[in-house]
């Protein structure tokens, strides 16, 4: 057998980013470029430290994945607006804060600004972007975007980022650069509504025997997360049987990540009783408690 070549064993040891890529672009609808710049980020995230951190975005539902990628972009807008001198402001009252990147990372970023002035990281993430993305990230070049690189190395112009339904406002990672024009063909910017139950669900379970109740999970993960629960359901059970799973809604897909702190799976001690908590994927409908 013939020995690979160095693309070869490129494109198999980032296996992982480039189905994440893929993910992005096709099933969650996201510009090709823009996300070649979104997975160097992450990458040079991983070589700062941060180990594993595309795998486990890759292990969230989509619009959770999406949420790592708002954060993903504010941090490149701080980093490329700093390389072009602009202030940061207030970043057009968009929310500075990371909760999602943050319950993955060794230790926590206080907030996009963390980027502001880093050229280090700039050169960090424009060598992921030149290594690895151009070649692994890459649906063919009749759909891939180019993006052009100044002299110093910052990306001159990256492209707008959208969202499937709900559509988010188009958020452009260089304001310095020369306007977007307005693409008439667009869709109506919408303005963020909280997504269905299904996306912001955690399944539950307690020890067989141990069961909890719906207001002590919901007196709990509020007063650890802040308010952050929505409703709890849990098994509808004949008289005399303990229920032995149930439902969380959170108010935002944006806490998954934060409770589950990274993790496929949490585990939890409310008053000296196990509950377990882990992502919800839709397979059976629970009975209304």
């Amino acid at each position: 057998m013939a020995s690979l070549t160095t693309m070869e064993k490129l494109l198999l040891f980032h296996k992982l980013e480039s189905d994440l890529f893929h993910r992005l672009v096709h099933d969650l609808a996201q510009d090709p470029a823009t996300m070649q710049w979104v997975i160097a980020l992450w990458l040079w995230l991983e070589s700062a430290g941060h180990h594993n951190f595309i795998r486990r975005v890759a292990a969230f539902p989509g619009p959770v994945v999406l949420r790592f990628v708002e954060e993903a972009i504010a941090c490149m807008r701080c980093l490329t607006s700093s390389s072009q001198g602009a202030p940061i402001g207030d970043d057009n009252g968009c929310d500075r804060r990371l909760p999602c990147t943050n319950a993955l990372l060794a230790a926590p970023i206080d907030d996009v600004g963390y980027f502001h002035g880093r050229r280090e990281v700039l050169d960090g993430v424009t060598h992921q972007y030149r290594s690895v993305c151009l070649a692994v990230c890459n649906v063919g070049s009749s759909t891939t975007t180019c993006v052009p690189i100044n002299t110093s190395g910052v990306p001159a112009a990256l492209p707008m980022v959208s969202s499937p339904t709900p559509r988010v406002a188009p958020l452009p990672l260089n304001p310095m650069a020369a306007p977007f024009q307005l693409n008439p063909m667009a869709p109506p910017w919408i303005p963020m509504q909280p997504l269905p139950d299904d996306y912001r669900t955690l399944f539950i379970t307690f020890s067989k025997g141990y069961p909890i109740s719906k207001e002590d999970i919901i007196e709990f993960f509020n007063s650890v997360f802040g308010p952050c629960v929505e409703t709890v359901t849990v098994e509808k059970v004949a008289p005399g049987q303990c229920p032995v799973y149930g439902r969380m809604v959170l108010r935002s897909a944006a806490m998954i990540p934060v409770v589950l702190k990274g993790r496929e799976t949490a585990k939890f001690v409310i008053n000296s009783r196990h509950l377990w908590a882990r992502v919800y994927i839709p397979s059976s409908r629970l009975s209304d408690a």
